[in-house]
């Protein structure tokens, strides 16, 4: 606190509007004018300046001077104005839907995105591009009714987002991609849908289908949940830094009910147990893999589905496949919701 108040620099920076809105950090609300220390920590070591990475065009409007890529959170910046339009169009925003956005960055998504929507929440874990990014919208779109969260998403998920439902678009850090379809799944009665930007391999194991190398216990828990469609693929060159993967942007619909009403944790214990060993067969798999030990079940080789396919492996079953070998193992009846191919 004194090593802050000491060093004249900060001091001369400007603070935001008064009437910015409000701040989320820590369960305590504030305004950002009282925002004082977060506005001072947006410098972090080992961060990379942003006015090295950026022309004059690509941060028009950004007060960078204060901020920088902080490696550790995953950040890259989308840079490509085409790409945001056609995620923005993708998204079909309208004056009566309500937005959260995880992860707002330079607010390159976050300004159309609040001109658009009734609501707009974002919830970023650095605290200087969600200030500066607020800022942004206050001059730039004045009227927009703009919430900022200051939390880590993996931590806080949707709990503080206060429509009762909402549309998620975002451009996600990739490295919160399994936690983030965790947390759309727990709150799947109050999405209405997610437009959002993923590692391309890893939107492309969401909606894998059995038989392809890429099928595993990634894309069934996703698709007993959730309607997942491929939308377009953005090429590394649209960010800065340029990562080293390819992204991909998807659709994710919550269905309205999981495919099936079964034990959820018995039946996900069999499919990560199923994918335990790649090139082993479905029934050995069964018999030793270590999630699966502690629960009582049949020798697969008394079920009738091993008794005719005995060297089947976990890759070639549909989601339907593992409800009967559910059943049979467990001897427990599922009741299916919808259709499993929908």
């Amino acid at each position: 606190m004194r090593w802050l108040l000491s060093r004249p620099p900060f001091l001369s920076l400007p603070l935001p509007p008064p009437t910015l809105t409000l701040f989320i950090i820590s369960g305590r609300n504030f305004t950002a004018s009282q925002n004082f220390f977060a506005q001072r920590l947006s410098r972090v070591r080992g961060g990379q300046g942003l006015r090295k990475l950026f022309g004059p065009g690509d941060v028009r409007g950004f007060a960078v001077g204060r901020l920088s890529q902080k490696r550790h959170l995953g950040q890259v910046f989308l840079r490509n104005m085409g790409i945001r339009d056609q995620i923005v169009t993708h998204a079909d925003i309208h004056n009566t839907t309500d937005v959260v956005e995880v992860g707002c960055g330079m607010g390159v998504l976050t300004l159309p995105l609040a001109q658009r929507s009734k609501s707009l929440t974002i919830i970023e874990s650095d605290c200087g591009f969600l200030s500066e990014t607020l800022r942004r919208i206050k001059e730039e779109a004045g009227k927009a009714e703009v919430e900022g969260i200051h939390s880590d998403f993996t931590k806080c998920g949707f709990q503080s987002v206060s429509p009762e439902r909402f549309t998620v678009v975002s451009n996600l850090p990739y490295q919160i991609s399994t936690e983030f379809v965790q947390l759309v799944v727990s709150s799947r009665h109050r999405i209405d849908r997610c437009v959002v930007m993923l590692q391309r391999d890893f939107a492309e194991r969401m909606a894998a289908r059995p038989g392809s190398k890429i099928y595993g216990s990634l894309s069934i828990f996703a698709q007993f949940y959730l309607k997942v469609r491929p939308l377009m693929d953005v090429p590394r060159t649209a960010f800065k830094p340029i990562p080293k993967v390819e992204s991909q942007v998807i659709e994710i619909i919550p269905r309205s009910k999981p495919l099936y009403d079964l034990d959820e944790d018995r039946f996900f214990r069999l499919v990560r147990g199923a994918f335990w060993g790649r090139r082993k067969t479905l029934a050995k798999c069964i018999r030793e893999a270590p999630g699966l030990k502690d629960l009582e079940k049949q020798d697969p080789l008394n079920c009738p589905f091993f008794q005719t396919s005995p060297m089947v492996r976990g890759e070639a079953l549909r989601i339907s496949d593992f409800v009967t070998v559910y059943e049979q193992i467990f001897g427990i009846k599922a009741t299916r919701n919808s259709n499993p191919e929908d």
